[in-house]
């Protein structure tokens, strides 16, 4: 549990740091190899019997990720390991279809998730031979890790299926059937990430997620996820890249938004508490948070005073999701939410509260999911000892949450494994914004870049996020076109395609190594602006309503 009065937060007990120099060795296969985790591909149903794209299909990219591919093999000189960290393919919801109708706590039996992933499998036959032919060439492997959307994965029949179907020689194509994969030396770890921290979409008992039904093996569904996949069900048909915004969150609060929903009834306590604890840390500035600064001790006994009103006022007041906050606190919906949360959930929530509000009144002209102009929220009162600039060290809850994920990890790692150096997570479709301030004024010094340490002061481990292979909007992207177009939410949000998107797909590459994994680099599969796809250090490229093209 987070202790209100926490000082600063330094290598833990758990974590077995040393300097990068010291750490133990380890190899790859017995030689260097390359490593590039991609996730989120969310290959679907294709298209309709009139040829359009569906429009909950999101893979629409197979000819770009076959040519990054091949690129991929050749960076790597045919000795590259390809991670598909989770969400590869669509087998939860496939076309808003679910399997378990009278029950939202259940999921799809092995032979129902076959017969979907089937489905997938001819559809996507060209992405399929492409990724076949990845594993077949030189000696690179290819892993598939198990997400929500394609937990049957963790069915050993369906894992068979598309080992199979991605046939290579030897083991060089596995399902991760413990849930997460690492390397050889075990000092790369990648996991989806819809288990970290309080995301609603956590199963209960991954990465064995099942439960018997009637003499049949069902998986089992997040319950806490069924309001938050209603919405998206019934609304993505009308606004097609309502899941496409960085972070998911902001697609959930500006399609309510367009849709003109003023009161979401039952339904408020699940989705607000969704709204309030995503998090998306990684937009911030990082380069003014070194030394000795400490995080506030916030006075837990005045913050859970406020009852409901602390969870409305978390919220900015330009935050579209706020009116339906406030509407459900005037009709005494929030009550049993503000009581339900515990310290560290507390924490938490007043932990992001002040980073956000710093960098609102500091102008961070970096951030992606709010204006950095708009009204900061206030701080939660603080204990009277740690007042003052000294305790402006907001990421507490950051290095806890995830620092108890790698502790959980180290823990479960065979005997010779080394510590985990880097960890990659996914799942939220945010990318790690690069520190470039930190860049910039390194003046010699190593530093991180992309991603960041929940080690204070310390170079490893590593926590990044490459983000989806998808084409995404942040909401700040989405308030620039609807300024440059004078589009009201609803207008925009059923104006734009998949296709109007920034042409760029992000992904974590880790180079060969002998002993110790560098720090690992966010790069780009984009589209250059001389029409050539290249790989990239950054995406460069703005969503444009003119952009889309026939596809």
């Amino acid at each position: 549990m987070v202790v209100a009065a926490c000082a600063a937060v330094a290598a833990p007990l758990w974590w077995p740091f040393a300097p990068a120099a010291t750490l133990a060795a380890g190899h790859q296969n017995g030689s260097p190899r390359l490593v590039a985790v991609i996730a989120d591909l969310h290959m679907g149903l294709g298209r309709d019997e009139a040829g359009e794209w569906r429009v909950e299909e999101d893979f629409r990219w197979g000819d770009e990720f076959a040519l990054f591919l091949e690129a991929l093999d050749a960076e790597g000189g045919g000795a590259a390991d390809l991670v598909l960290n989770g969400d590869t393919f669509e087998l939860d919801r496939l076309a808003g279809e679910r399997c378990a109708v009278d029950d939202p706590a259940l999921g799809c039996t092995a032979p129902e998730a076959l017969a979907r992933l089937e489905r997938v499998l001819a559809v996507h036959a060209d992405t399929v031979d492409a990724l076949a032919a990845f594993a077949s060439s030189g000696a690179n492997r290819l892993f598939l890790v198990p997400g929500e959307h394609d937990a049957a994965l963790l069915f050993p029949a369906v894992a068979r299926r598309v080992e199979r179907a991605l046939g290579a020689p030897g083991a060089r194509t596995a399902v991760a059937a413990n849930g997460s994969w690492r390397s050889d030396d075990g000092r790369i770890y990648a996991e989806h990430g819809h288990q970290i921290g309080w995301r609603v979409d956590r199963f209960e008992a991954w990465p064995a997620p099942f439960v018997e039904r009637a003499g049949q093996r069902h998986l089992t569904r997040p319950v806490q996820a069924a309001a938050v996949d209603a919405f998206f069900d019934e609304h993505e048909a009308r606004y097609p890249v309502v899941d496409n915004f960085a972070d998911e969150g902001a697609g959930l609060t500006h399609g309510l938004s367009a849709a003109g929903i003023d009161d979401l009834g039952d339904a408020a306590p699940a989705l607000l508490r969704y709204v309030l604890f995503r998090m998306p840390w990684q937009q911030f500035r990082l380069d003014l948070d070194a030394g000795d600064v400490r995080p506030p001790a916030w006075d837990l006994e005045a913050v859970r005073a406020q009852g409901p009103a602390l969870l409305v006022d978390s919220l900015p007041n330009d935050h579209r999701f706020k009116p339906l906050a406030q509407r459900a606190q005037e009709a005494g919906l929030l009550t049993a939410l503000a009581n339900d949360l515990d310290d560290d959930e507390l924490v938490a929530l007043c932990d992001y509260r002040a980073a956000s509000r710093r960098a609102r009144r500091r102008f961070e002209r970096v951030l992606t999911q709010f204006d950095p102009q708009g009204p900061p929220v206030r701080e939660c009162p603080r204990l009277p000892d740690s007042r003052g600039g000294l305790f402006d060290y907001f990421w507490r809850t950051r290095d806890l949450v995830y620092g108890g994920r790698l502790e959980a990890a180290q823990d479960g790692a065979p005997a010779a494994a080394g510590p985990i150096a880097v960890f990659v997570h996914n799942h939220t479709h945010l990318i790690d914004w690069r520190q470039r301030v930190l860049e910039l004024t390194r003046l010699g010094r190593t530093v991180i870049v992309d991603g960041f340490s929940p080690v204070r002061n310390a170079l490893s481990p590593v926590v990044v996020n490459g983000g989806p292979w998808q084409r995404t909007i942040t909401p700040v992207q989405f308030g620039r076109l609807q300024a440059e177009h004078g589009l009201s939410d609803a207008e925009l949000l059923g104006a734009l395609r998949p296709e109007h998107l920034a042409p760029c797909y992000g992904f974590v590459q880790i180079d060969p190594y002998d002993d110790t994994p560098a720090l690992p680099a966010i790069r780009y599969w984009r589209l250059a602006e001389s029409g050539d796809w290249e790989m990239a250090p950054r995406c460069g490229r703005q969503p444009a309503l003119a952009s889309a093209g026939a596809r």
